[in-house]
């Protein structure tokens, strides 16, 4: 796993299945985790708060899965171990793995930008 916030490979690859006169579909995809994380980081914080093992699951879930697409490997791993966690019912100091999720998320979040300005 590489320890920059962003593995460019994998929107490199969403790049080679960029059909012509189609959208951007790296870029389109960036976009959408760029708008919809917020939510989903919202939500993990509400679930932190009322205590909400099922409300983190799926919180967690939702930014495993949308990190993994636009190359967020470490923040995908991190969610998918609080996931894991969370589906247990066992969520020992997640205000602690929330925390590092959103450090994460900020990382990726100035890297996908910076990425998206690039190609614009």
């Amino acid at each position: 796993m590489t320890n920059q916030p962003i593995d460019e490979s994998v929107l490199e690859g969403l790049q080679l299945l960029q059909r012509k006169g189609r959208p951007d579909l790296a870029k389109t995809t960036v976009m959408l985790f760029l708008e919809s994380a917020p939510k989903a980081l919202k939500d993990l914080q509400t679930g932190v708060v009322q205590n909400d093992a099922e409300l983190v699951r799926q919180a967690s879930h939702v930014l495993q899965s949308s990190s993994a697409a636009v190359g967020a490997v470490r923040l995908s791993a991190r969610c998918k171990q609080l996931e894991r966690m969370a589906r247990s019912g066992s969520v020992l100091d997640v205000g602690r793995h929330v925390q590092a999720i959103l450090r994460l998320y900020g990382a990726a979040d100035s890297a996908l930008r910076a990425w998206y300005a690039s190609r614009a």
